[in-house]
């Protein structure tokens, strides 16, 4: 399939993403947009896709996936972070990444449960290093995290999150209370 045919369905697509409502986030096939997420971390992989989706929030996820499913040929759609996927994790050859860097999210907030225990509630794209930093001002650190900081929340807890700190506290995946999916 040749991407220049399959941006205009796509774009006609998510003119009516969801009835009543506009839809927040902005597909591209600018050569500027599309060059990046062809690529993966490496350059070992390299997968051409028809466009790149610039979410507003998690709504215009879901409605991409959904989108996808209700067409007579559903396309793939890859979530990239920051770029640090290997092996084209976060390609989709003819079909969308949805750039997860981009959108109008609310910063990592950090808060306290029922129980008393407090919690960080942060987004899939959302780098490490600015949890910990959300979290330093309330006298607090995640309890395990990446030695390299500059990873995504998403990315790393796709891969269960294994680090230095993983022996005493287990990995990051072990110490999520609640996550929100969409497929």
């Amino acid at each position: 399939m040749m991407v220049s045919s399959l941006l205009p369905q796509l774009l006609l697509l998510f003119s009516f993403l969801a009835p009543g409502r506009a839809a927040g986030g902005r597909l591209s096939g600018d050569p500027v947009d599309l060059v990046p997420a062809t690529a993966d971390f490496g350059n070992l992989v390299r997968d051409q896709p028809s466009g790149v989706y610039f979410p507003a929030g998690a709504a215009d996820l879901a409605e991409l996936v959904a989108s996808s499913y209700r067409t007579e040929s559903p396309f793939g759609v890859a979530a990239r972070g920051h770029g640090h996927s290997i092996a084209g994790q976060a390609q989709a050859a003819g079909g969308v990444v949805v750039e997860m860097g981009s959108g109008s999210w609310d910063p990592p907030r950090v808060g306290v449960n029922g129980s008393g225990a407090p919690y960080v509630d942060a987004w899939g794209g959302e780098l490490w290093v600015d949890v910990l930093a959300a979290t330093l001002e309330h006298g607090l650190a995640p309890r395990s995290w990446t030695d390299y900081l500059y990873l995504t929340v998403g990315g790393t807890l796709s891969n269960a999150g294994i680090s230095g700190q993983a022996f005493h506290h287990g990995p990051q995946i072990s110490n999520v209370f609640e996550l929100d999916v969409v497929t």
